[in-house]
């Protein structure tokens, strides 16, 4: 699914980094962190180094994509 909430964002980076049930990407490559700056959404990317706006992220648990 595709979602530009943070805090669920969030949950899932913290899933795909400690639990390994979620992954969570950006166009190509994995997310690793988000946050939001003046209104827009950001996304640090794997490898990258640096913030990148995004308009939302791709969130999948367990090798299929969440519905809601």
């Amino acid at each position: 699914m595709q979602s530009k909430d943070l805090h669920q964002i969030k949950a899932a980076i913290r899933d795909q980094a400690f639990l390994g049930t979620a992954r969570v990407f950006c166009i190509m490559e994995p997310v690793v962190a988000a946050r939001h700056r003046k209104g827009q959404l950001l996304a640090m990317i794997r490898g990258w180094g640096r913030w990148y706006p995004v308009e939302s992220v791709r969130i999948e648990y367990a090798g299929r994509q969440l519905l809601l």
